[in-house]
């Protein structure tokens, strides 16, 4: 079987290296034995044969105590990094033992009008779990940002992550039922409406699908953030163009109708995204299983 860890160059003794590192950091052998419950005699004897290994001068004793040489000043700070970094790590696993979290990304809009309302479901089913949900409008870097999971729209090829498909999306027009001046009975009197819609997601291109000239001046409001154009007609500050995920639950609820039935397959769909494939930690697998179940609920 191929591993992903390549094979470390060989080290001195581990027992050695901890035995100078506790010496150099506490300053002295006697502080250094009292920390790992040995004697001075087998800390100094671990120190020597950490010299005779590496062939080179770690320590020069003065009286009772010891100094280190320059070459003892850069092996202690490199062993003091290497076991303070592997310490960390081991610290973080059994955080997750003790209480798994999943950190996920996504857009704010996704994040806003799809996950955040059904998230109380996750926490009721999995109270274990710690979840911190992060939003941005930018392709992170996962491993190196420590996220476990991406909610990304797009193509789904992105380099050096693993894709999944997750859902498709559409677009449509919908609006407050009470619309100040009433809701246009068809495409053509979009005309006379304000429309509210967001950066790459074009009126004009919903409009001549339905079959409505160009030639008429629009009257556009356009927002960086797909949900600000949900939370606009929800304010009935307008006709919308909005992606049907962000709006599933206004449609149900009543708060916003749809108009005309039309609506615009999106060729950019949601993926599932991840720093490496599966198999994945149990609690990444939970929601990613839990996220599947969700796209399914009317």
């Amino acid at each position: 079987m191929n591993s992903t860890f390549e094979k470390p160059v060989r080290l001195p003794s581990l027992v050695a290296l901890r035995a100078f590192e506790a010496t150099a950091r506490l300053g002295g052998v006697a502080r250094a034995a009292a920390e790992l419950f040995v004697t001075p005699s087998a800390v100094s004897h671990q120190i020597k044969s950490l010299e005779t290994e590496l062939g080179m001068t770690l320590v020069v004793r003065q009286g009772r105590g010891i100094v280190l040489t320059a070459d003892g000043r850069r092996v202690a700070a490199a062993a003091g990094d290497a076991f303070a970094a592997l310490s960390a790590s081991l610290a973080a696993l059994r955080r997750e033992c003790e209480r798994p979290r999943v950190v996920v990304t996504a857009m704010p809009s996704f994040a806003a009008r799809w996950l955040t309302p059904r998230l109380g479901r996750f926490i009721e089913a999995h109270p274990e779990i710690e979840l911190r949900i992060q939003t941005s409008q930018t392709v992170e870097h996962l491993a190196a940002q420590g996220m476990d999971l991406a909610i990304r729209m797009g193509l789904g090829n992105w380099p050096g992550v693993h894709s999944r498909p997750f859902m498709n999306d559409s677009l449509l027009v919908a609006a407050r039922p009470d619309l100040a001046g009433g809701l246009p009975r068809c495409p053509t009197e979009l005309t006379h409406c304000t429309l509210l819609g967001a950066d790459g997601e074009p009126w004009p291109e919903w409009l001549a699908q339905t079959g409505v000239s160009g030639d008429s001046p629009l009257r556009e409001v356009t927002y960086s953030d797909s949900g600000m154009v949900v939370q606009a007609a929800l304010d009935g500050q307008g006709v919308a163009l909005t992606r049907r995920s962000l709006v599933g639950d206004e449609l149900q609820r009543g708060r916003l109708v749809q108009l005309f039935g039309q609506e615009l397959p999106l060729e950019r769909r949601y993926w599932l995204v991840t720093p490496e494939p599966p198999p994945y930690r149990p609690a990444v697998a939970a929601f990613i299983d839990w996220l599947e179940q969700e796209k399914l609920q009317p």
